[in-house]
């Protein structure tokens, strides 16, 4: 990744610890000041800031600059429009451009964004001018006092229009989609204990925007994390096509020993599907961002996990060593999967997470969180390590983000539906697994599956193919031994693979 030609070591000499720690609430304060000659910056030197905030015991976040526009609802927040002639970068040709979101409903907090160019570090100047307040919260206005995060613009669906690439907003909350999409799932740059009680939630407390060059094909964001637990420098290149490309570099640097860390994490929402049978009083045939977690592991394995609205809290690990992706997936695409016109879940993104060097051990974490509510992210997708992070210690990470469609294997099958249901008459569960790939279009010559059910004996299996389709059924009856089982199931013609393999965890 490259940062330009900036050199720390001319810079910072022989910056102490302590002179940095210094240095933190001059950077925060120049905000507003407009008038700023600038501050060094580097990724060295954003590093070396973070180590030395662990030096200062953790301080929450205050929420000043909220106070004008306290109080607004959901509407009324996403009535505000940030006036296009004050976008960062709007003296320029497109492609890219960065605009900025008040302090308001959801998000109180205000933080210092700062535009760096050439090495040196502005901070952009706010006014309240900058935003579009309707109606009765029009004076209340006047009173804000900072940002509560950015977006980043680019032309994604049309040569002639700038949409959405990127929006950085609330704790270390991000998200993006690819061409053609609806937001969905977000990520974050860090998750402590995500899914059990007491969860952390480290935040981006400032960011840094390079300035592109007007033919740039990517644009950089820097923040700096902070949270009870550890501090933290991250670096995103971001790269604009069908998919949006996120190269993510972090540095860590624990406060105490961490054993609850997640990385690369994503939060996503499951209300139902077809799967699930009928689910209240909806319309809609299913309703969710993502509609599975799909793993390759360390050995080349393909994992399908579908997800599921448990009826209580629930945490599953998938044990890995240098795990190559992982990521929540929407695969139903056609608009009739959910009959919803507005909310168009069809066009949702997925995002695959692409370890760049060797993870070691550790698992994929993945939390379901039991919800009545659309509006409630119950999903959670990370990675844990198995090694605590050691107080006092630096933890280096590097990782791409891949949003839009789904990121292909090398060929085997893929699973397009799960079904379960009550066989009552014989006393056992019903589940039919549907795959799909091309190598299935050559018949069923030599094809078995493979089972295997733990809490539970299988008493039945078949596969039976779709007629014109290189699309098969793998059905079982299922008799539980036990409260729950954990179940998979994959093709294989001779001793090979030929799919990726489903995993359940079915519970009474």
């Amino acid at each position: 990744m490259e940062f330009g030609t900036f050199s720390r070591r001319g810079a910072l000499g022989a910056l102490s610890l302590g002179a940095l720690v210094a240095m933190l609430p001059r950077l925060a304060a120049a905000q507003t000041d407009t008038g700023s000659a600038g501050e060094p910056f580097s990724p060295d030197i954003l590093r070396d800031m973070a180590q030395a905030l662990t030096k200062k015991p953790y301080r929450a976040p205050a929420t000043g600059g909220s106070k004008g526009l306290a109080g607004l609802s959901y509407d009324d927040y996403f009535r505000i429009r940030f006036r296009a002639e004050h976008a960062l970068w709007a003296d320029r040709q497109p492609p890219f451009r960065a605009e900025f979101f008040p302090p308001a409903y959801l998000y109180p907090r205000v933080f210092p964004i700062h535009e760096v160019e050439d090495g040196v570090a502005r901070p952009v100047p706010f006014d309240p001018e900058m935003f579009d307040v309707p109606g009765e919260h029009a004076g209340a206005a006047k009173a804000i006092g900072g940002f509560s995060g950015l977006r980043l613009l680019w032309p994604l669906n049309r040569a002639d229009k700038l949409d959405e690439i990127a929006v950085f907003q609330g704790a270390s909350y991000f998200r993006s989609l690819g061409r053609d999409q609806f937001y969905g799932l977000s990520s974050r740059g860090l998750a402590i204990g995500a899914g059990e009680p007491n969860e952390e939630f480290p935040s981006f407390e400032r960011f840094w925007l390079e300035r592109p060059a007007d033919d740039a094909e990517t644009v950089t964001v820097h923040a700096l994390m902070d949270s009870p637990s550890c501090t933290g420098a991250y670096s995103f290149l971001i790269r604009p096509g069908q998919s949006v490309v996120f190269d993510v570099t972090a540095t860590i640097f624990p406060r105490v020993r961490m054993t609850k860390m997640g990385v690369a994490a994503q939060s996503s929402m499951f209300l139902f599907n077809v799967s699930d049978g009928p689910r209240g009083d909806d319309f809609r045939t299913a309703v969710h961002d993502s509609d599975g977690l799909a793993m390759l592991t360390g050995t080349g394995e393909q994992i399908w996990r579908p997800l599921t609205n448990p009826t209580a809290h629930r945490l599953s690990y998938f044990q890995d060593e240098n795990p190559k992706g992982f990521g929540l997936v929407q695969r139903a695409r056609r608009l009739e999967d959910y009959g919803d016109l507005e909310a168009r879940y069809d066009l949702r993104p997925s995002l695959w997470v692409e370890p760049l060097g060797a993870w070691g051990k550790g698992a994929v974490v993945l939390a379901e969180l039991a919800t009545r509510k659309e509006s409630d992210d119950n999903i959670a997708v990370f990675w844990r390590p198995d090694a605590p992070w050691e107080a006092g210690s630096r933890v280096d990470l590097s990782y791409r983000l891949h949003w839009g469609g789904e990121r292909r294997g090398d060929g085997e099958a893929r699973v397009v539906r799960t079904r379960t249901g009550a066989d009552a008459q014989a006393g056992l569960r019903m589940f039919t697994i549907d795959l799909s790939g091309p190598m299935l279009a050559d018949g069923l010559d030599g094809v078995k599956l493979q089972i295997e059910a733990k809490g539970g004996q299988t008493t039945w299996s078949n596969i039976t193919p779709y007629p014109r389709e290189a699309t098969v059924r793998a059905a079982f009856g299922l008799k539980p031994t036990a409260s729950q089982a954990e179940l998979s199931l994959r093709l294989v013609r001779g001793d090979t693979p030929i799919s990726e393999t489903w995993r359940y965890l079915w519970m009474a």
